[in-house]
């Protein structure tokens, strides 16, 4: 059999083609604009021009929504160079022009459809009328049958409330191990004297480098209740030290609550298999962070501390963690929303969803999609979780800014004042100038 490498050349030089072209239409499109913003017909010939592509678009056989898109997009462009631009940043306006274009295409025309998406009754019933006529009853009298749903009892079995809790509980008990153990390696890794620190890091990271999915199916095989690594471990390990205790036969491992058992038949012990998966995947990341923050702290700071009779204990509390914070607080953040989201590691460890018991909110969205073919619920439940963590991000930033302002506020008295007048007793226990 011969094969040709020609065909698919041509088809990356298509697609190459066809992006340059749109590219070369947005320059054309943003220099036209920065000529004729100034005239006095100009809003109305976007409008128009609105108006005509929307209509254009939904006589051609388009989706409302994408007829509405391609109405706001001019009349927006529009206005933002009328009354935002003003002729000005015309070099910045054209090296962001690809950004924005890959986002409309590829982010906000998408989030907007799924949203479209989720006020209809989409599932494998109505899919093939959705293809043909372009459009899907609506879940409901106003569309809103979906979102309703997704906080009711479902025929899974599983409830949101109870998947939204492990979600909770899944994120925190990862969050915790992640930062504890990441940082406590830190630690370790940055202390004076250490010998072999690169070797310990290219080990310690090997986790986070190795491809998520073949670390996963690895675990899998250790959890396996016959021949796995872990069973067999607690099993040789209580035969070779079990001792006999008061007339009965004490097996270390069995007797502090491990023990050889059916990882993926039992729910509880399926989702502590999972969280133990993901703790090994996820500690390396924040070791990496927290290592990075500790080495930028100045020997200087410490030296000064330990001059001031700060214990190793008060250095660590008054010295490092507020040093460490500006690195470790967004890296929280980041392992909060990647842990809350982390579809890989519950879907491989219940092989596909076939093991019940420890599915998340993602989990479950996808099994709601994929496995139940339930389209329109599965676009409301994710701008439920959309939601979810907005609200988290924003109660997270709100925090860590009245801390800054709490902060700022502490400082605020002192300013204007002599340094005779500021000499006061500091954190870590002597007297000195702040």
């Amino acid at each position: 059999m011969h094969l040709s490498l020609t065909p698919a050349l041509i088809e990356v030089l298509r697609l190459g083609g066809i992006l340059l072209l749109l590219l070369g239409l947005t320059f054309a499109y943003l220099w036209l604009n920065y000529k004729v913003w100034s005239y006095r017909l100009y809003l109305l010939t976007k409008i128009l021009l609105g108006l005509s592509i929307g209509i254009s678009l939904k006589a051609s056989g388009a989706s409302w929504l994408t007829a509405s898109f391609g109405l706001v997009i001019p009349i927006a462009v529009g206005l933002y160079f009328r009354f935002q631009l003003r002729g000005r940043f015309t070099t910045p306006t054209y090296f962001l022009a690809p950004a924005f274009l890959g986002m409309v295409l590829l982010f906000l025309y998408p989030l907007f459809y799924e949203f479209f998406l989720s006020f209809h009754d989409l599932s494998l019933k109505t899919f093939g009328l959705w293809v043909q006529e372009g459009h899907a009853p609506l879940a409901g009298p106003f569309g809103l049958d979906n979102y309703f749903e997704v906080f009711r009892d479902r025929a899974t079995g599983q409830s949101f409330l109870i998947v939204f809790a492990r979600t909770l509980l899944w994120t925190g008990v990862n969050l915790v191990f992640h930062v504890g153990l990441g940082l406590i390696l830190a630690l370790l890794l940055n202390t004076h004297g250490v010998k072999g620190v690169g070797f310990y890091r290219a080990i310690l990271t090997l986790p986070w480098v190795m491809p998520q999915v073949i670390a996963v199916l690895v675990w899998r095989s250790d959890f396996n209740e016959s021949v796995g690594f872990i069973n067999q471990f607690i099993h040789v390990t209580n035969q070779l030290f079990s001792f006999e205790w008061g007339g009965s036969v004490i097996a270390p491992l069995t007797w502090i609550g491990f023990q050889p058992r059916s990882w993926f038949l039992e729910p509880n012990a399926l989702f502590a298999a999972a969280c133990i998966v993901n703790i090994w995947l996820g500690v390396p990341f924040m070791m990496i962070n927290a290592l990075g923050a500790l080495q930028s702290i100045p020997q200087s700071v410490y030296e000064a501390a330990a001059i001031d009779g700060a214990s190793p204990w008060q250095r660590f509390v008054h010295v490092t963690v507020p040093l460490l914070k500006p690195v470790m607080v967004p890296a929280a953040m980041l392992g909060t929303i990647w842990t809350f989201n982390n579809l890989n590691v519950i879907y491989l460890m219940t092989d596909a969803g076939r093991y019940e018991g420890a599915d998340i909110l993602v989990t479950d969205l996808f099994k709601q999609s994929f496995t139940y073919y339930r389209y329109g619920f599965a676009a409301a439940y994710s701008f439920v979780i959309f939601a979810i963590l907005c609200l988290f991000t924003y109660l997270q930033t709100r925090m860590n800014r009245d801390e800054d302002i709490k902060k700022i506020a502490k400082v605020k008295p002192t300013q204007g004042v002599s340094d005779a007048q500021v000499t006061q007793k500091s954190p870590l226990g002597s007297t000195g100038v702040v």
